[in-house]
């Protein structure tokens, strides 16, 4: 069984919904707003129902995708693939290890599965290694005004 992700707003909230009484609560969660790791929360409704929930703190939804791409940073280029994208970020995967730094900035180049196959390029920054192989990037601008925001339209 998947345990639900509960989104939480500007404003620090997230409304918990019961399954078993359908009924929707929102409760203040800025305690585990600076939190590094995944916050996961038991929440018991007022039927005495008792279930998990996930936070999802990220300000936009990430979806799985297999853009191939290079990350170049120092001069050094890594062929790779975007495994997830969102408008803020993405998370990359090279092909082989890397001394990618994180907290710096690198370039990262990817091809779109848009008809066109556009070919974007963008300057991140390194927030997260979660292995040798596996980054966590944060677009330096996340304002599109080319193809990847006509992608963010039409495939979010």
């Amino acid at each position: 069984m998947t345990i639900p992700r509960v989104f939480v707003t500007s404003t620090f909230t997230a409304t918990f919904s019961c399954s078993d009484c359908g009924k929707s609560y929102q409760k203040d969660v800025s305690p585990f707003i600076g939190h590094e790791a995944e916050v996961k929360l038991k929440y018991k409704c007022k039927c005495g129902h008792s279930f998990s929930v996930i936070l999802e703190r990220r300000r936009s939804i990430r979806k799985e995708r297999s853009f191939k791409g290079h990350i170049i940073q120092n001069q050094k280029k890594w062929h790779g693939v975007v495994t997830d994208l969102s408008k803020h970020g993405l998370k990359f995967k090279v092909l082989e290890k890397s001394d990618i730094k994180v907290k710096r900035s690198a370039e990262v180049r990817f091809v779109l599965d848009n008809p066109n196959g556009s070919k974007i390029t963008r300057i991140v920054k390194i927030k997260r290694a979660f292995s040798p192989l596996v980054f966590g990037c944060e677009f330096v601008d996340d304002v599109h005004y080319d193809d990847l925001g006509k992608y963010f339209l039409f495939n979010f």
